[in-house]
């Protein structure tokens, strides 16, 4: 049995990595900036003034940091894209000194990034290739390079740059599908911007996958099969088993609505799981109409 530390693991990818880590037998401490949580394995942090509950204290475990504040739970103002800049940055320094400082004994660390490191376009992204000037891109640059300090102190370091996450209750999904209800499905400009997604358990999955086999580098976490966005709420229709008719979304609706986050909905990213199924990694859900059949059919068992 293993420990492993998830900060930023009361969120919803960290719930469902924390389920599939106690299926295994392992032990899960949680990282959380909720400080109303009492259970017994969430321990509180304040990352913006490099804080950790002084009481805990970890022996040996691997550290998977997936904190940040949420790119698009709220408008991107001035304030909020320096909350999401530093949320990150600072969540890795908190880290980084308390396991300089002893508290914190790592022996491996998994740390998030996002496939918002790529410029906009049509062409394959792999892990070698450049960043951009945009916000997004800036920001993953220097998440990354945050995470890659914790090298410095001798800790094998693996970075996942993280798709379109798809999920019943959390992820890309209850947005795009919150009209069907409504027997609507807007399709922004066209619908034809290349999204690079992944299954919310494939995600889980393959972060234990480098943590298991101490992989080292930046690993894109995408599922292989890149769709365009009309596909993907296609395929979320015929998954759904209602009827929905698709309407087109012009453009500069979503600018109106959004802001500058609109450019992240309508940016092209077409990005290639090469490198982590050379790695030995499979995924289970490969395809996007799998992927949505599965995560209809337990939406349909929830209620049920």
């Amino acid at each position: 049995m293993a420990h492993y530390i998830i900060a930023g693991g009361s969120g919803f990818v960290g719930q469902h990595l924390q389920k599939l880590l106690q299926g295994r037998g392992h032990q899960v401490s949680i990282l959380s900036t909720r400080k109303q949580i009492k259970k017994s394995n969430h321990i509180y942090w304040d990352p913006t003034v490099a804080y950790i509950d002084p009481d805990f204290r970890c022996q040996q475990g691997i550290l998977i940091n997936l904190a940040g504040a949420g790119v698009a739970d709220k408008r991107w103002t001035a304030k909020r894209k320096e909350e999401i800049r530093l949320s990150r940055i600072q969540s890795n320094e908190t880290l980084y000194q308390a396991i300089r400082g002893g508290q914190l004994n790592v022996q491996y660390f998994v740390g998030a990034s996002a496939i918002g490191f790529y410029e906009a376009d049509k062409n394959h992204h792999f892990e070698t290739d450049p960043g951009d000037q945009s916000f997004l891109s800036q920001v993953c640059q220097q998440w990354e390079q945050s995470s890659l300090r914790l090298a410095q102190l001798n800790i094998p370091v693996s970075i996942a740059r993280i798709g379109i996450v798809m999920g019943q209750e959390g992820g890309a999904l209850p947005a795009l599908t919150k009209s069907f209800s409504f027997g609507i499905a807007g399709i922004p400009s066209g619908g034809h911007q290349i999204y690079s997604w992944i299954h919310v358990e494939d995600l889980c999955h393959l972060l234990l996958f480098l943590a298991d086999y101490r992989k080292e580098g930046i690993y894109n976490a995408v599922a292989p099969t890149p769709v365009s966005l009309k596909v993907l709420i296609q395929s979320a229709i015929r998954a759904s088993g209602k009827k929905v008719l698709s309407i087109p979304v012009p453009a500069f609706l979503l600018k109106l609505a959004l802001g500058e986050m609109s450019i992240e909905v309508l940016k092209s990213s077409s990005v290639r799981a090469d490198k982590i199924l050379e790695a030995g990694f499979r995924f289970e859900f490969p395809e996007i109409q799998t992927c949505m059949n599965d995560l209809f059919a337990a939406k349909k068992v929830v209620k049920a």
